[in-house]
């Protein structure tokens, strides 16, 4: 049987593969989607420690506020 080009039902064009590429499409899929997920991962880390930053400084002037408010009632 020859390797030829077909088009599926839903007239998407699949090339004909040899043996031999069908795991090397299945290793730069599985690639690209790792690459993905990385990026993504890395993306989403960035923007927790940044929120976690942001949220650290709001506490820091959360407890000075505090601390500045209890000084003034004693003093009073």
């Amino acid at each position: 049987m020859e390797n030829e080009d077909r088009v599926s039902d839903d007239g998407h064009l699949h090339p004909a593969m040899d043996a031999n590429d069908a795991p090397n499409e299945l290793i730069k899929a599985v690639d690209e989607l790792l690459d993905n997920l990385s990026s993504k991962f890395s993306k989403v880390s960035t923007e927790v420690f940044a929120k976690m930053d942001e949220m650290a400084q709001r506490l820091d002037e959360l407890e000075a506020s505090i601390k500045a408010s209890a000084d003034n009632s004693e003093s009073n």
